[in-house]
C-alpha cells in the first residue's frame, strides 16, 4: 500500500517533532524520514508504519492512501470480508494505540538514551544495569529509613 506522505508530515509537525526526533524513534535516518514525507519513497515497511502509528497515536490505516478501499479489496480477494475479520483488525489497531500512549510519554532525550542503550555492547549494558540497580536500591533504603 502507498503511504499518505502529506498526512505523515502533517502529524509530525502537529506533534512538534523534528525529522531527527522521528528518525531516532523509528530507527531510520533523518534523510529517510525526509524522503517518506516528500513522497520520494512510496512504500514503507510494515514495521516502520506501525512505528509511525504508535508515535502519532493513530490507526495505521490512516497513514495509507485509500487504505479503507485497499483493505476491503484485499479481504474480499482472500475471501475474508467478514465482520469478525474487521473486528479483529479494529482490535489490533486499539492495541497499537494503547502501546503508542506509553511510547509517546518518552521525551526525545529518553528515546535517544534508549537507542544508545540498545546499541551498546554487553559490558556497557551491565554497567548501566548495575548503576540503575544501585539507584533503585538506594531509593528503597531511603524509603525504609523514612518509615523508621
Amino acid at each position: 500500500m502507498i503511504i499518505n506522505n502529506d498526512e505523515i508530515k502533517r502529524l509530525r509537525i502537529s506533534k512538534g517533532l523534528t525529522l531527527k526526533d522521528v528518525a531516532v524513534r523509528l530507527k531510520v535516518t533523518e534523510a529517510t524520514i525526509s524522503r517518506y514525507e516528500s513522497g520520494q519513497i512510496k512504500r514503507i515497511s510494515p514495521k516502520v508504519m506501525l512505528g509511525y502509528a504508535k508515535l502519532f497515536n493513530v490507526p495505521i490505516n490512516s497513514l495509507y492512501e485509500n487504505a479503507e478501499t485497499e483493505w476491503v479489496n484485499a479481504l474480499e480477494e482472500a475471501g475474508l470480508h467478514d465482520p469478525r475479520v474487521a473486528g479483529f483488525i479494529e482490535y489490533l489497531e486499539e492495541q497499537a494505540q494503547k502501546e503508542a500512549v506509553e511510547l509517546n510519554d518518552l521525551s526525545p532525550k529518553e528515546s535517544e538514551l534508549i537507542q544508545k542503550y540498545r546499541a551498546a555492547d554487553d559490558k556497557i549494558k551491565n554497567i548501566v544495569d548495575t548503576a540503575l540497580g544501585v539507584s533503585v536500591y538506594i531509593d528503597e533504603l531511603s524509603e525504609l529509613n523514612d518509615e523508621v
